[in-house]
């Protein structure tokens, strides 16, 4: 009579462990139509990335932002979370749940507070007041929220000024104007690459700490992990990687993108600065009127929050 080997139960989980890895290392990759030719590429970027009408009116987005420079890298937990039309509103969090930033982005412009110091900074330009304030992204919470969801539409122009091959498949458009001057597809007609020029606002972390950056003042954008690769529906790019000069990046792993098809609620995403909060404007421009609490989340129990509140609990992050 024949025994059935025995295993200890370590082995048994690594066992178990690699049939899992296997199982994912085969995973069936979405068979896309390629293209060999530049202009139904691109046309293929414009129905997949630009067309498209937004799906619902806005969006709450989970994220972890790691920024790195040669010397240090500093890993916090993100929120963005409005309407696509505006306000949008971003929490910032540490890896351990402490509050660093409370940001709002609307039609007048940026808001920012920073709850352990107390301070609150406000520009007119949202792009301008973010690089100001040291974040990483080029361009304005809007902006970063319809590429998170796939939309290229605000950034992208119409039509290129000139067209390059590349040598490994793909192509890369060029553009004269706007925040984006070279795009870069692959076969598939999906974004690999954007890339633009720094404001003279932006500085690294060798900027602040008094070193000279030498050569063009650009950015690129890199976009990896897009769902289809790994057999699931087709997608935006859940990882996007900042390449900034003097060795500074940021990469944001998307981890869940929700669709409000709802308004939101003026309360959800309200950024009212505590009493005692110092404001500085970053340029001409009075101080927000001052309130009992910074709301905070975006999540769906936001106005449950609220309601909270009304009654008299605690909401406050400050």
């Amino acid at each position: 009579m024949s025994h059935a080997p025995f295993f200890p139960r370590r082995t048994l989980r690594a066992m178990a462990l690699a049939a899992l890895l296997a199982l994912a290392a085969c995973a069936p990759r979405i068979d896309l139509p390629q293209y060999d030719l530049p202009r139904p590429d691109l046309q293929a970027f414009r129905e997949r990335f630009t067309e498209p009408a937004l799906e619902g009116n806005g969006l709450a987005v989970r994220a972890s932002l790691l920024y790195s420079t040669p010397t240090r890298a500093n890993r916090t937990d993100v929120q963005l979370y409005g309407e696509y039309a505006r306000p949008l509103r971003m929490d910032v969090r540490a890896g351990i749940g402490t509050m660093l930033a409370l940001m709002r982005e609307d039609s007048g412009g940026l808001l920012a507070f920073y709850p352990d110091k107390s301070r609150a900074y406000a520009h007119s330009d949202p792009v301008i007041g973010a690089q100001l304030l040291g974040l990483p992204f080029p361009f304005s919470l809007r902006d970063l929220a319809m590429v998170i969801s796939g939309h290229f539409e605000t950034l992208v122009p119409e039509e290129p000024d000139a067209i390059h091959v590349l040598p490994g498949g793909g192509f890369a458009f060029n553009y004269n104007q706007g925040p984006v001057r070279l795009l870069v597809l692959d076969q598939y007609g999906r974004p690999q690459r954007m890339e633009g020029q720094l404001s003279k606002y932006f500085r690294t972390q060798a900027e602040r700490e008094g070193q000279p950056v030498s050569g063009k003042r650009e950015w690129t954008l890199k976009f990896e992990a897009y769902p289809e690769d790994d057999g699931d529906p087709v997608g935006p790019a859940k990882r996007l990687v900042l390449l900034l000069p003097k060795g500074d990046s940021a990469t944001l792993r998307v981890r869940a993108v929700d669709v409000r098809r709802e308004p939101w609620a003026s309360k959800s995403l309200a950024l009212a600065l505590p009493p005692g909060a110092h404001f500085m404007s970053l340029e001409s421009r009075p101080a927000p009127a001052a309130a009992s609490d910074v709301i905070t989340g975006g999540g769906d129990d936001a106005e449950q929050r609220h309601e909270n509140h009304d009654d008299g609990t605690s909401g406050s992050a400050s």
